[in-house]
């Protein structure tokens, strides 16, 4: 059995290498005017055999817990070749050229999507075959405003119980209430923020103060990329060394990398 298992994921990455390919950059900043407006990406397919691949834009926004919300950016930007076929060991230019409004006092931010699409041969590919696997890359973009500030300040933080799943003594499972503490931030500045390096230092209102700094404490908050003018709350594990009895107030402050 442990054979054929190695055999299958043998066969995996060879099918997955063979329609390998790349798209770069990862990330761009346009300008609103001049020639900062037109950028270029790059496709190239490494692998023995054509492929096809569309570009297309998307909005890039943020929702109150931090996760990532698209649509269509077509009144945004104009991509040319936004369909093209990339034969084998070869490359291919693509220009993209921000058509948006002229007046950015805000960062705007965008994806740049690179799909690959089934194809075999010069022709759409129509096998609908377990093991037809296609690439995607989907890289970061953004618009610069009039003036770039960087001000990102915790808002507000909390404790709140948070429902998880869990296992009682039977072995059935449960969903229990689990302490944790919201922590509110909040991207006052112009232009996106990252939170590498994050250092979150909280008090509580009996006196005691805490630093985090890692992943186990600090969760999803750690390395986030809170995008312009948004305010995102991530639940983080209760640190110890602070309160939680009843009545407690907690306050923070964030350092980051910048």
């Amino acid at each position: 059995m442990s054979r054929r298992i190695t055999a299958i994921l043998l066969s995996l990455l060879v099918s997955t290498s063979a329609f390998a390919y790349q798209f770069s950059p990862l990330e761009q900043t346009f300008g609103v005017s001049g020639a900062e407006t037109t950028k270029t990406y790059t496709i190239v397919n490494d692998s023995d055999d054509s492929i096809a691949v569309t570009i297309s834009a998307l909005i890039r926004d943020q929702d109150g817990n931090g996760k990532e919300v698209n649509q269509p950016a077509t009144n945004y930007f104009s991509i040319q070749p936004s369909k093209v076929i990339v034969k084998a060991q070869s490359s291919q230019i693509i220009r993209v050229q921000y058509r948006g409004p002229k007046t950015v006092t805000n960062e705007l931010s965008f994806r740049i999507k690179a799909e690959q699409i089934a194809y075999n041969k010069g022709r759409q590919n129509t096998d609908s075959g377990m093991f037809n696997f296609l690439y995607n890359y989907i890289t970061s973009a953004y618009v610069s405003p009039s003036k770039a500030t960087a001000k990102l300040v915790v808002a507000g933080v909390k404790s709140v119980l948070v429902p998880e799943p869990s296992t009682d003594a039977t072995g059935k499972e449960t969903i229990i209430q689990v302490p944790r503490l919201a922590v509110t931030v909040s991207n006052q500045g112009t232009i996106h923020q990252l939170l590498l390096g994050a250092e979150l230092t909280v008090s509580d209102s009996a006196g005691n103060t805490v630093v985090l700094n890692t992943k186990d404490q600090l969760g999803d908050l750690l390395g986030m990329n809170v995008l312009a003018k948004k305010r995102v709350t991530i639940n983080i594990p209760m640190p110890e060394g602070i309160s939680t009895a009843p009545g407690t107030t907690y306050q923070g402050s964030i350092k980051y990398s910048e």
